[in-house]
Order: C-alpha cells, then structure tokens, then sequence
C-alpha cells in the first residue's frame, strides 16, 4: 500500500467534470450541453465547486481559447470564479505570488 492518500473524487464532482468536457470538445456551442453542465454545478456542494472552478482554470489554460467563452456561455459567475483561480495558477512552473513575496534569512 501507497503511504500518499487517494484523492476521493465524489460522483458528483465526477458528473459535473464530463458535462464541462463535452461543452468544452464539441466543436460547436451545444446548448442542450449547456444546460446538461448547469444542472450538474448546482449539484456540487462547495468543495467540489472549488475543485471544479480550479480544474475548469487549468482546462482554460491548456485548451483551446474559445473554452472561457464557453464556460461563460453556461454560466457568468462561474466563468468569473474560473478567471480568478486562473491568475493563481502557476505560470512557467512558479506559483503566482500575492502580494510581496516573503523575505527569508
């Protein structure tokens, strides 16, 4: 056995993860998937909406530039969420620093 723990993913979080991947591959806006994702985050409960806002960052970040489009597409104030844990996300390997960076001896 692994002394790191698995990460326990709820179904939940699972559901809402596909329907945000299949917005995000189709080739056109599909409004029926739209609505597929929006009924998926309101089952989340806070965590996973939090795990879900910082996934869709990183998905904003790798895929293709339309993909924030999309997710404001689905809903405003998620895509709002997303933008903001996107300015946190790492950039070149670094995590982003907020504020001044602490001083060390």
């Amino acid at each position: 056995m692994s002394p790191i723990p698995e990460l326990q993913l709820s179904q939940t979080f699972k559901l809402a993860q596909r329907a945000f991947s299949e917005v995000l591959d189709m080739r056109h806006f599909d409004a029926s998937l739209a609505m597929a994702a929006r009924v998926r985050i309101a089952a989340l409960d806070k965590l996973d909406l939090s795990r879900l806002i910082r996934w869709l960052g990183w998905q904003t970040h790798a895929r293709n530039p339309q993909a924030l489009t999309r997710i404001e597409r689905v809903d405003q104030r998620l895509a709002a969420s997303v933008l903001h844990a996107r300015s946190r996300l790492p950039v070149n390997g670094r995590p982003a620093l907020s504020g001044s960076p602490r001083r060390t001896a």
